[in-house]
């Protein structure tokens, strides 16, 4: 059961060498098979066990749907000597965090005209929209793309996160972690923004 765990091509059920946009339409079966929005799943597993199944089919999603997470994560399985920790999500995120450390240039902002009166609405800030994120990335000059490359996030995500869209996005504990990278990427109180756009995300799911 361990081992299935961590196998993401068994539970995208994809072979380890489908081509990626294989990958995005397995991802987008599986989530619609195993989704609340399908009350057949709750004929075969507890709502419990369809969660975890959900969280299981983002991690995979996010390994195998990025090129960089996919190669480190393949070379890893596919040597038949990595140890089930070797094959965890958290393990191959901070894989290429060791294998591509940001630089000194990528730790700072991104040059751009600072606007005194923006830069104030920006510290005082309580309300941390989608909305009012897209607009801080925007103003220092950060397309969606970039923002991609920075934190590792799918550019999917990161515009489905300013647009707040549910639908569009993984199960909540992955979405406060991307909050939190895209604040950080702005220079921004990581923990306060992540705290307001979370209130206002489960307020959509009306939770």
């Amino acid at each position: 059961m361990q081992a299935a765990r961590y196998n993401y091509y068994e539970i995208l059920e994809l072979t380890s060498g489908a081509p990626q946009h294989e990958v995005t339409a397995a991802y987008e079966r599986a989530r619609s098979t195993y989704s609340g929005d399908n009350p057949a799943i709750y004929t075969i597993f507890s709502e419990q066990e369809a969660r975890e199944l959900l969280v299981m089919i983002e991690e995979a999603y996010q390994i195998l749907g990025n090129k960089i997470l996919r190669n480190i994560y393949d070379q890893r399985l596919l040597s038949g000597r990595a140890s089930l920790n070797d094959l965890t999500y958290n393990s191959i995120v901070e894989a290429s965090k060791q294998l591509f450390p940001e630089t000194k240039t990528e730790k700072k902002e991104a040059a751009y005209t600072k606007d005194p009166a923006f830069e104030k609405e920006i510290s005082s800030q309580e309300n941390w929209t989608g909305e009012f994120l897209k607009k801080v990335r925007e103003y220092k000059q950060i397309s969606v793309e970039r923002m991609s490359e920075i934190t590792k996030i799918n550019s999917w995500y990161v515009t489905a996160i300013e647009r707040v869209e549910p639908a569009n996005l993984p199960a909540v504990v992955f979405v406060r972690g991307y909050v939190v990278q895209i604040a950080r990427a702005l220079n921004l109180d990581d923990k306060k923004v992540a705290d307001s756009y979370m209130k206002i995300f489960k307020n959509s799911l009306g939770k």
